[in-house]
């Protein structure tokens, strides 16, 4: 009965939650930091007056305290505030949190020296008992929370990045789980080390039921809310904020050089904020290029395929795109594409392109269905880009590729001998307003071809004289460089093209896919 009215006092403290995160998705951000701010000062109260509820299993005594259990309570909290709105929301709380642990070691140590002056005798041991400062134990708190509020963040993102197909649920209670472990070892063996055992293993139990009572609704509630478009993510829009700064240094260098002559003074004003605009646009951009690099696809074990990757943007972001995965069936699906422009706005429209792409269902449809629709959905999102590509489908069991090119260069099949059969376009440019259908066409390969996925960055690339590299050079060295494996013929191209240039700086997005078809 104890033990259950005590979970039902932490349900209560939950419940809020959700009301208030509708309110902050309204622009109504103080209630919520105001509740993080009460459960700061609850662990207080709760923390000094020891409540809380005991277990006894096997003859040992497990207590649970409540001050424990609002404490994961609060960075459930900070977790829901991140997925739902971005890092700097996220740390809006976690300076909330920090200000309430510091207000209340000054609350603490000011009434514990001023009690004589408003106390009675008969109140002073309850008093002694809720003020008398733990210095040691107030220290450890403070450090603790400061790293695991960063901690949770950073490994959620960590989980999230590397393991996108795991449900958001297990995700959440994972990442929140190994941070209050991590916490609760820290605390107890610095404060609680004579009863270490039990203390961490009533820890451990009571964290997890209460995480377990939290992650999989918190969830739930993402996906809904996610689905109707009532959460804003700011990471989401990182693309179109770096688009507007880069508009905004342009604006700033053409006013700067009106005003040059005449305004000195003006002139060192607006140095500044370029520069402080360059630095913000930097960060802005190294995100970018991270968030770029996290919708590329990973390491997967393809089978019967060995594919090795050299991906080399011309600025901080690409305009290239590649994409590869095992499908349901199977067979196997590579994608590669050059967005027109570079930077930014093409980095935006490949994203645009991958999420189209993970829409369709491979299965159902032909290489050249998948380019129309794709096609499709680009003409209705950008009116000023538009990209060549090719989408294969490998079934390795019957040896065939079925493949359709979109006005992209065309990849090639090598074979042993150093034969080489050029898959050409099928259809027009990916995006265009010219209506024209998508055909496809499906190929036998043997044991052994070797498939060359490129975007004409390689072969453009120029010398001092103007000269390009050219496809000749480029089937030339897929020729000599026949019996190396696909990650070293990636590497030896890449020199050989630095080496034809005299640089490495290169004028356009690079993207070359090297696939043995064992």
């Amino acid at each position: 009965m104890q033990l259950t009215v005590f979970f039902s006092i932490i349900v209560l403290l939950i419940l809020p939650f959700w009301p208030l995160q509708l309110l902050r998705g309204r622009g109504f951000r103080e209630p919520f930091l105001v509740y993080i701010a009460l459960l700061w000062f609850l662990i207080f109260f709760t923390g000094a007056l020891n409540f809380g509820v005991e277990l006894v299993w096997n003859t040992e005594i497990y207590r649970f305290r409540l001050s424990s259990g609002i404490y994961t309570v609060i960075f459930a909290a900070l977790l829901l505030v991140y997925i739902a709105e971005g890092i700097y929301e996220a740390r809006k709380v976690i300076i909330v949190s920090i200000g309430c642990q510091l207000l209340l070691v000054v609350f603490q140590v000011t009434l514990y020296e001023t009690q004589g002056l408003f106390s009675t005798t008969g109140e002073a041991p309850l008093i002694k008992r809720l003020l008398e400062p733990r210095i040691f134990n107030i220290v450890v708190s403070s450090l603790n929370t400061i790293l695991a509020l960063f901690l949770a963040v950073v490994l959620f993102q960590f989980l999230i990045n590397r393991l996108s197909k795991i449900p958001l649920g297990l995700i959440m209670f994972v990442s929140l789980w190994a941070v209050m472990m991590i916490d609760s070892l820290l605390y107890i063996g610095l404060t609680r080390s004579a009863t270490f055992a039990p203390a961490l293993i009533a820890h451990a139990l009571f964290k997890s039921a209460i995480l377990l009572l939290l992650s999989f609704p918190m969830a739930f509630f993402i996906y809904r809310f996610r689905r109707d478009g009532e959460l804003n993510r700011g990471s989401l829009d990182i693309f179109r904020k770096l688009e507007n700064l880069e508009r905004d240094l342009d604006r700033a260098h053409k006013e700067l050089k009106e005003y040059a002559q005449n305004l000195e003074k003006m002139v060192e004003e607006r140095t500044q904020e370029i520069r402080e605009k360059a630095e913000v646009t930097k960060r802005e951009l190294a995100l970018a290029t991270e968030v770029q690099q996290a919708m590329l696809p990973g390491n997967d074990e393809l089978g019967q395929i060995e594919t090795a990757i050299l991906y080399r943007p011309c600025h901080e972001v690409s305009g290239d795109l590649y994409d590869y995965a095992r499908l349901p069936d199977g067979r196997i699906f590579f994608f590669i594409a050059d967005i027109s422009g570079h930077g930014v706005p093409s980095a935006l429209v490949g994203a645009m392109c991958k999420m189209s792409l993970g829409s369709q269902d491979f299965s159902r449809t032909n290489s050249g269905e998948i380019l129309k629709r794709l096609s499709e959905a680009m003409k209705k999102v950008t009116t000023s880009h538009y990209l060549t590509g090719t989408v294969l489908l490998i079934d390795t069991e019957s040896r065939t590729i079925e493949y359709a090119n979109g006005g992209h260069v065309p990849c090639l099949l090598q074979s042993r001998t150093s034969a080489f059969l050029p898959l050409e376009a099928t259809g027009t440019i990916i995006g265009s307003y010219i209506t024209a259908p998508y055909e496809f066409k499906r190929i036998g390969y043997k044991q052994g071809t070797r498939l060359v996925l490129f975007t004409d960055g390689i072969t453009e690339q120029k010398n001092s004289a103007r000269e390009e590299f050219g496809n000749e050079r480029f089937q030339a060295a897929l020729t000599e460089l026949r019996a190396q494996k696909p990650g070293a013929t990636v590497q030896e191209i890449f020199a050989r093209v630095v080496a034809f240039s005299e640089t490495d700086k290169f004028s356009d997005d690079v993207t070359l896919l090297i696939v043995d078809l064992l």
